[in-house]
């Protein structure tokens, strides 16, 4: 069995907003054909496009704040 990996890393300056891993069995992608001869892309990707820009287009209330305080951290470190 071999399997498909996304990673997806979606970053805001500084601020890391979401990092996710999708995995695909390669038997069940499928295959959308592009313009240029031979060229194609999978649904994994289209998915995985669609999530990047769901963040991008999100309200800072739904992104979160963009900054920490030293005691937050800290005592999310315990």
């Amino acid at each position: 069995m071999k399997m498909k990996k996304r990673v997806l890393c979606v970053y805001e300056g500084q601020q890391r907003l979401w990092k996710d891993e999708m995995m695909l069995d390669k038997d069940f992608e499928v295959r959308l054909k592009l313009k240029k001869g031979d060229a194609y892309i999978t649904d994994l990707d289209v998915l995985t496009l669609q999530r990047a820009d769901a963040f991008h287009n999100a309200t800072a209330e739904e992104k979160g704040p963009e900054t920490w305080d030293q005691d937050e951290v800290e005592k999310l470190m315990i």
